[in-house]
């Protein structure tokens, strides 16, 4: 046990000073001083842009030099502050996990950033990040937490032996050109516009397309969607590059990255439920990916309460790969489709959300072939209903739901923490309910228009493990 204060890795100086400029308005100000007019005095013209970097470094240097902290026989003490100190104990009781990451500075030096999640926080950020600790201190704090907590799930960051799933380079690729994550680049560059488009002059910016011209527009948008979508895929490329799973007695660990490898270890007891997600181009492909629903935070950096398991896999691996890592749970894909009844209040939900569209087009520009969008509306309800389904089978619930991605959750009878059945008028009138199963605070899954004779007995069923 160090009882002793720690620092961390001087490394994480450049760390800190990294993350202050991306964080602060660094790229605006640097964007600002290449454009705008210059007066003739470097001293004039560059010096808001060097005072900016004195104060980030400064910054850096002083994070680093006051925050320090050490282990003592059941918690965590942690100082850290550049003008107020502030001090923080930890349980180790409220530690819910610990995972690991490993930039391309800290590789430099042979050392990991810690995440470290606990119970009752308030953001989806870990509560304590130790951004440059040796990867043998690294090993220490979870020998000490996992001790304390009596349970074996320390695993070796470095370990790849017996690994459960790895995944190939053709099926990262397939998964990085199959991603929608070009959307979210191009929001991104549209709210970094956004928030500075006051200051930026655009005319000095030689923009080649005009207001009044519609095609150098298109293709004006066009060449940012291709430059979002490569982005997307390059970052998608680094981040599930050397994807590998690895159990060892009750742990999950899970390593990724290429220039920022991450290790990422939940205990199998955390875990919730194991949702299925079908999207509809992997899913013409054979392929869906698997993610863990657990009580230990937003360790991967994503949705608190998520985490990847396998991000691309074969559908006909699925039932065998989940129960080398979970043996009790039984996936499957026997779902009964919903009752008739429901059938038109899917396809009508599905209308209700691109009928404004044509309804405007008509009103004003009287073209009438926008009609023609309702036609994939309809499909994708009918779609919506066809793969909707809720099954028992023993001591697990499954629901299915879903509009373009299809999401099915299994969830064994004791780690359902509350069951709803509701119903509304018109569901009244139709003999039809809806079903929502809660496994943690904030994370539930529903399907709606579930037979009500059906949803009785899934009541039943739960009230029999709670008696």
């Amino acid at each position: 046990m160090m009882h002793e204060k720690k620092r961390l890795h001087p490394i994480a100086i450049v760390i800190y000073i990294v993350k202050r400029l991306k964080q602060g308005p660094f790229l605006a100000l640097a964007l600002l001083l290449a454009i705008k007019k210059k007066t003739g005095d470097p001293f004039v013209d560059w010096m808001p842009l060097f005072l900016f970097l004195f104060y980030a470094m400064l910054a850096g240097y002083m994070s680093w030099r006051r925050f320090t902290y050490r282990l003592q026989e059941n918690d965590m003490y942690i100082e850290q502050g550049i003008f107020v100190k502030k001090k923080r104990y930890i349980p180790f009781d409220r530690i819910q996990g610990i995972s690991h990451s490993s930039g391309v500075l800290q590789r430099l030096v042979g050392v990991v950033q810690v995440h470290i999640e606990t119970a009752g926080r308030q953001m989806d950020e870990p509560e304590v990040i130790l951004s440059a600790v040796s990867i043998e201190e690294a090993k220490q704090i979870e020998r000490a937490v996992h001790h304390k907590k009596r349970e074996n799930i320390f695993i070796e960051i470095e370990d790849k032996t017996d690994a459960i799933f790895t995944l190939r380079f053709r099926d990262v690729l397939f998964l990085s050109i199959t991603s929608g994550g070009a959307f979210g680049v191009i929001a991104a560059i549209g709210a970094f516009f956004s928030e500075f488009d006051d200051f930026i002059p655009f005319e000095r910016l030689n923009i080649f397309f005009r207001a009044d011209d519609t095609a150098s527009t298109l293709v004006f948008l066009l060449v940012v969607f291709m430059i979002a979508y490569v982005l997307s895929v390059i970052g998608h490329l680094f981040r599930y590059m050397n994807f590998t799973v690895v159990k060892q007695n009750k742990t999950i660990t899970i390593t990724t990255g290429l220039l920022q490898k991450k290790s990422i270890s939940t205990s199998i007891e955390r875990v919730q439920a194991i949702a299925v997600k079908e999207s509809p181009i992997r899913y013409l492909f054979g392929y869906v990916s698997v993610h863990l629903i657990h009580a230990g935070g937003a360790l991967d950096d994503g949705k608190h309460g998520s985490l990847v398991l396998f991000p691309l896999v074969r559908q006909n691996e699925v039932v065998s790969l989940v129960a080398t890592c979970f043996p009790k749970y039984r996936l499957h894909n026997s779902f009964r489709s919903l009752c008739t009844r429901a059938r038109w209040r899917y396809m009508l939900r599905s209308l209700y959300m691109v009928m404004l569209i044509p309804i405007i087009t008509i009103v004003f520009f009287q073209r009438f072939e926008t009609l023609l969008l309702l036609l994939p509306a309809v499909y994708v309800g009918y779609r919506s209903y066809k793969r909707a389904g809720v099954t028992i089978k023993s001591e697990q619930l499954a629901l299915r739901s879903g509009w373009l991605t299809i999401k099915t959750v299994y969830m064994l009878k004791h780690r359902i923490q509350s069951l709803t059945i509701s119903q509304s008028r018109m569901q009244q009138r139709l003999g039809l309910c809806t079903v929502r199963a809660t496994v943690m605070p904030g994370i539930r899954t529903k399907v709606v228009d579930v037979d009500e004779h059906k949803a009785q007995a899934i009541y039943e069923w739960f009230l029999g493990n709670k008696a």
